[in-house]
């Protein structure tokens, strides 16, 4: 949802297809298509409500849409089956995790365009962040851990043992 509550985005994976609700009104705004058997997975909103990040599972790709018209502002190449996006508290970085690779990618939330990988392990998901900012925390599934991230070095620093397979993580 945006950040005022407006209007709320969802991805229909098997239509190939992202929509725009209009929250107050319960009505669907505007959907467009992506390329074919792309599967929408996951999306989010920008902090500032001005964009859409949508990750493509099987087209292995992280579209960002204007949130207001949907219009493709960026593609880029992920890697395989992308599953979610995170931006840093300052908004300078959006990391993507890949659910089928070993690696979550930063990507510089102006220019959309990659600026580090970081090998974290086989099957990234969730992602959260220390109350201050400072720290990434990713939860990787094949490793059974938690990767922590140095937001300002950009770099992997540690890892917290966990279950096996965890895949969702709030931190508080």
């Amino acid at each position: 949802m945006t950040p005022d509550g407006r209007f709320g985005y969802t991805p229909e994976r098997e239509a190939d297809t992202v929509s725009k609700i209009d929250m107050a009104s319960r009505k669907l705004v505007k959907t467009v298509p992506f390329p074919a058997r792309s599967k929408p997975h996951m999306l989010r909103v920008s902090p500032d409500g001005k964009e859409v990040w949508v990750q493509t599972a099987d087209a292995n790709t992280n579209v960002v849409l204007d949130a207001a018209d949907l219009a493709v502002l960026a593609t880029q190449p992920t890697g395989k089956q992308p599953v979610t996006n995170a931006w840093t508290r300052d908004r300078r970085y959006a990391l993507v995790t890949n659910g089928q690779d070993t690696f979550a990618q930063i990507f510089d939330a102006r220019t959309f365009k990659e600026v580090k990988r970081l090998t974290i392990g086989q099957g990234g998901s969730n992602i959260g962040f220390s109350k201050d900012g400072r720290t990434a925390f990713i939860a990787v599934r094949g490793a059974n851990n938690v990767a922590v991230i140095d937001i300002e070095k950009l770099a992997l620093t540690s890892r917290i043992k966990a279950g096996t397979e965890p895949q969702g993580l709030i931190v508080r």
